[in-house]
């Protein structure tokens, strides 16, 4: 039945049938029989009704907008496309000039913490002294704090916020749902770890574009002996590699991912899939290496 296309014969009776997706979660199978027998009458009234869809699709959308109510899930599906777009856009802003990795890290780390305190107030609020010497206390350097005070007072001064209204509309709206306060709110409040976690990807992935880590059999032996697990009874200091003092965290804890494959190795057995588990503590210990 390849020659008549969308049309399928169940028994002795043609029938008609498409599949569309429309917006993020939803999906529109359409039967119809074609009430015929006839192979040449079948592929005629299919065709009419493959010439009328789209117009057929474009009432159903416009009815599914005004008479359906957002989602859980749907919102989620929204925010995690948002995630990629702004990973795919940081990443590739980052690649495109190489010569200023350390700038690309130190935005990074700034926009990281700037999302995770949106995250834990729930929304923007001013900064103020008593949460500078918040920040100050929990060890946060004086560097990232600057940068996060500016990335504040440029949205407060100037309108200008990683959060782009715009960008939230185009998203809302191609999910089929007509922007308002209410939703775009919403979706907002789900950006705030979206776009975190955007940005401490893209860190990830500076680091290791940037950074000339190479693991090979010797690296085991280092791994192995940072620390001396029997110190000498009388000499209170543990045994490091060079190499090792010469490395920044973020280093540290990637040898120790590469060096250690079956990190996450007890739980493979367990109710939730493997890679689940692994990438979740792996993101654990590199937010760990971040905060060093």
């Amino acid at each position: 039945m390849a020659s008549l296309q969308h049309v399928y014969r169940r028994g002795h009776i043609f029938w008609w049938r498409r599949v569309h997706d429309l917006f993020y979660t939803r999906r529109v199978d359409v039967r119809l029989s074609l009430g015929t027998t006839d192979r040449f009458e079948a592929r005629n009234r299919g065709a009419a009704l493959s010439a009328a869809l789209p117009g057929v699709r474009s009432m159903l959308e416009q009815e599914i907008r005004k008479n359906s109510e957002v989602t859980e899930g749907e919102l989620r599906a929204i925010a995690r496309e948002m995630y990629d777009a702004r990973l795919l856009e940081v990443c590739t802003m980052q690649r495109a000039d190489p010569s200023l990795a350390e700038f690309h890290s130190a935005s990074n780390l700034a926009f990281i913490v700037y999302f995770e305190r949106l995250r834990s107030l729930g929304g923007h609020a001013s900064f103020l002294p008593a949460e500078e010497r918040s920040w100050l206390e929990r060890g946060c350097d004086s560097q990232r704090i600057a940068d996060l005070k500016t990335i504040i007072a440029m949205r407060e001064n100037k309108g200008v916020s990683p959060i782009r209204r715009e960008e939230i509309d185009r998203h809302l709206t191609r999910a089929g749902f007509t922007p308002d306060d209410k939703l775009r709110w919403m979706l907002e409040l789900l950006l705030y770890p979206a776009y975190r976690d955007a940005y401490a990807d893209a860190e990830i992935e500076l680091q290791d574009s940037y950074q000339d880590l190479k693991f090979d059999g010797s690296e085991d032996d280092e791994l192995d002996n940072i620390v001396d697990p029997q110190p000498n009874a009388g000499s209170s200091k543990t045994s490091i590699s060079k190499k090792w003092l010469a490395w920044t965290p973020i280093e540290v804890a990637e040898a120790m991912i590469a060096a250690t494959p079956k990190l996450s190795g007890h739980r493979k057995k367990g109710k939730r899939g493997s890679s689940t588990v692994e990438e979740q503590t792996l993101r654990q210990i590199r937010w760990a290496a971040m905060g060093f």
